[in-house]
């Protein structure tokens, strides 16, 4: 069985999270601080291992406004975001770590 892929990404109507729809018909709704907080870029990643796992950065509006999602080949996704940053790329396997549906349900699971 292969490793399941974006069948539909969306805002929600709120804009505040974007939602995937797996091929695996998961849906994962992504708050978007979460996915800023967890930008996988070379800059974000050296921010955090810099400050350490208390490091709690301070978000503008802008920062959190999404303007853009581009496709990355069939294997991951870019997120413009409104004060600029546009360098993390955000792969299927990482996206679905950070799924907070999945987190959920496994922590259900005894």
């Amino acid at each position: 069985m292969s490793a399941p892929v974006p069948q539909k990404i969306r805002l929600t109507d709120d804009r505040k999270a974007l939602q995937i729809t797996w091929s695996d018909e998961v849906v994962c709704t992504y708050p978007m601080p979460l996915l800023r907080k967890n930008c996988p870029c070379a800059t974000c990643q050296k921010d955090f291992e810099e400050k350490g796992s208390f490091y709690i950065p301070l978000f503008t509006a802008e920062s959190l406004h999404l303007m853009d999602v581009r496709q990355q080949g069939h294997y991951a996704i870019q997120l413009v975001w409104g004060d600029g940053h546009h360098s993390g790329i955000y792969d299927y396997p990482y996206l679905r770590t950070l799924c907070p549906e999945i987190i959920a349900s496994a922590g259900t699971e005894s």
